[in-house]
C-alpha cells in the first residue's frame, strides 16, 4: 500500500504553520534561538526551522511527508533503464534521503507541533519510492540506514546547509559500491588501486547559510568538513583520471546534482576507491533533476564510450515528473539510439538558423522522437514547428540551462504525429552549422 499525504493536506499544514509563525513574530521566538535568529520560518526565499545543536531544516524539502513518484514516471524511468541496458549500460539510481530522515534527533518540537511532521509517515513515503523503483526493475540504492548508523567522525550533513559532509559522502559511496558489486557486469569493470588521504578541513560556499545568516545575530556554524584527496596508485592504466577522460571499457560514470559535484565531499573519489575502478564525474551543481544526465546522455562522450554502470544521484525530493514525461523520453531516445537518419536531400535551409525537413507519409509514428543536431555543440536552444491538418501550428521548445553542458543535440517527443500527417517540419536553432546538421526519427522503446 502506498502511503501518500495529499497535496492539499500538506499545503494546509504548511499554511497553518506559516500563519502561526507570523502571529508569533516578535513575541520571543528569537529568544529561543541559539543564534538569535528571527523570521526564518517565514523567509520567502528559504523557509527553515532551527533544530538542536545548530542544525537547520528546510520546511518544504526536509519536513515533507510525501515523495512524488507516479506509476507513469516510474514506467518512464524503467524505459530509460531498459534503453541503457540495451546498449550495455546498467543504470544505478541513488535517491538521497532528506536531512530530517537521516538526522531526526535534532529536529525541533515545532517540526511536530507546528508542521505536523511525522517521522513514521515520512519514512514510509521514502520506502515506498525505493520499493516502487525496484518493483519496476530499476537498480536502486537505499542509503538511509547507512547514513543514520555510520556517518563517521562527523555528522553526515552540514548543520546550516543541506549538502552532505565528506563523512556522509564516504559511507554513501561504500553502500553504492556494495550494491554495484552485487549486479551482473561488475566483474567486467576495469580494476585499479586507489588511496584516499585526509587533507585540511574544507569549507563549502553555502547559499543556504548565507540566506539564514541574514536573519540571525550570531554567527551560524560554518559548513566545514574534513577534506580528502583520492588518487590512483596502480592498475590496468595508471594514467587514468578518476574524474575525466578514460577511453577504455568497463568504466563507471556518475551524473547528479551538487551533492556529487561538491569537491569538499570527495564523493567521486570515495566511489573510485570503494569500487576499485575509475569513476568519471559528470555531475553539475544547480542542474536539478535532469541537467547532468541530459548533458551526458546527449554528448558525444557517452555515444562513443558508454560506461558499464551509470550512477544517477538525485535527492528524493527532486520530482522526476515535475516537467512532464518529455525529459525522460528524451533520455530514453538518447540512450537507445534506435534512429533512422533523414536523407539529406529532404533537408533544406529556408532561412538563417532554420532547417526544413520533408516528411513522407507514415515516416513518423505517434510515439516517435525527432532527433535534431544543430551541427554546433554550443547550441542551447531548438524549436520544432509543423502545421497540423486542421491548420493549427504545433510548436515544441527545448532550452538547455546555462549550467548544463551544451551538445547541440535535441530529442523532441512527437505525439499524435501520424494522425496529423504533416508533410514538412521546421527546426530553428540559436546556432546552426548547416553542413553538419542532421535530423533523425528515433524510438525511445524497443522496436
Amino acid at each position: 500500500m502506498i502511503h501518500w499525504i495529499s497535496r492539499s493536506t500538506l499545503c494546509s499544514r504548511i499554511l497553518a504553520a506559516v500563519a502561526i509563525a507570523l502571529a508569533s513574530a516578535g513575541t520571543g521566538h528569537a529568544a529561543s534561538s541559539a543564534f538569535e535568529c528571527a523570521g526564518l520560518e517565514t523567509n520567502r526565499q528559504l523557509a527553515v526551522v532551527e533544530g538542536e545543536k545548530g542544525f537547520f531544516y528546510r520546511v518544504i524539502a526536509d519536513l515533507r511527508m510525501e515523495q512524488q513518484l507516479s506509476e507513469h514516471t516510474a514506467d518512464e524511468v524503467a524505459l530509460l533503464a531498459e534503453a541503457l541496458e540495451a546498449g550495455g549500460t546498467t543504470l544505478v539510481f541513488v535517491p538521497i534521503p532528506t536531512k530530517s530522515l537521516v538526522l531526526p534527533q535534532y529536529l525541533p518540537e515545532t517540526a511536530i507541533s507546528d508542521y505536523g511532521f511525522d517521522y513514521g509517515v515520512a519514512k514510509r513515503a521514502y520506502d515506498d519510492v525505493i520499493k516502487r523503483l525496484r518493483d519496476h526493475g530499476i537498480a536502486t540504492v537505499d542509503l538511509l540506514e547507512r547514513l543514520r548508523k555510520d556517518a563517521g567522525d562527523e555528522p553526515p550533513f552540514f548543520q546550516a546547509d543541506f549538502h552532505w559532509t565528506s563523512s556522509g559522502a564516504r559511507v554513501s559511496a561504500e553502500e553504492i559500491a556494495a550494491a554495484i558489486r552485487a549486479l551482473p557486469g561488475s566483474d567486467d569493470l576495469k580494476k585499479a588501486s586507489f588511496q584516499t588521504k585526509p587533507t585540511t578541513r574544507l569549507s563549502i560556499i553555502s547559499t543556504m547559510r548565507r540566506l539564514l545568516q541574514s536573519g540571525c545575530k550570531d554567527a551560524l556554524p560554518l559548513p566545514q568538513t574534513q577534506g580528502y584527496e583520492t588518487f590512483e596508485t596502480g592498475g590496468e592504466n595508471t594514467t587514468a583520471d578518476i574524474f575525466g577522460n578514460d577511453a577504455s571499457g568497463g568504466t563507471v560514470a556518475l551524473v547528479g546534482t551538487s551533492y556529487s559535484d561538491l569537491p569538499a565531499s570527495n564523493f567521486a573519489g570515495f566511489l573510485s576507491q570503494a569500487l576499485s575502478t575509475p569513476v568519471t564525474n559528470y555531475s553539475i551543481s544547480g542542474g536539478n533533476q535532469f541537467g547532468s544526465i541530459t548533458s551526458y546522455l546527449t554528448s558525444e562522450a557517452f555515444q562513443t564510450n558508454r560506461p558499464r554502470f551509470l550512477i544517477w544521484e538525485n535527492p528524493i525530493y527532486n520530482n522526476l515528473g515535475k516537467f512532464g514525461d518529455a525529459p525522460l523520453i528524451e533520455l530514453s531516445a538518447a540512450a537507445r539510439q534506435s534512429c533512422r537518419t533523414i536523407d539529406s536531400e529532404k533537408i533544406s535551409h529556408p532561412s538563417a538558423n532554420v532547417i526544413s525537413v520533408a516528411i513522407g507519409e507514415g515516416e513518423v509514428s505517434d510515439s516517435a522522437v525527432i532527433y535534431a543536431f544543430s551541427g554546433d555543440a554550443h547550441s542551447r536552444r531548438a524549436t520544432l514547428r509543423f502545421e497540423l491538418s486542421d491548420g493549427h501550428q504545433f510548436e515544441s521548445n527545448i532550452l538547455r540551462a546555462d549550467r548544463m553542458i551544451s551538445t547541440g543535440r535535441f530529442y523532441f517527443p512527437v505525439r499524435y504525429f501520424a494522425r496529423e500527417a504533416p508533410q514538412r517540419i521546421n527546426l530553428e536553432f540559436d546556432r546552426l552549422s548547416a553542413d553538419a546538421a542532421a535530423v533523425s526519427v528515433c524510438s525511445p522503446k524497443a522496436r
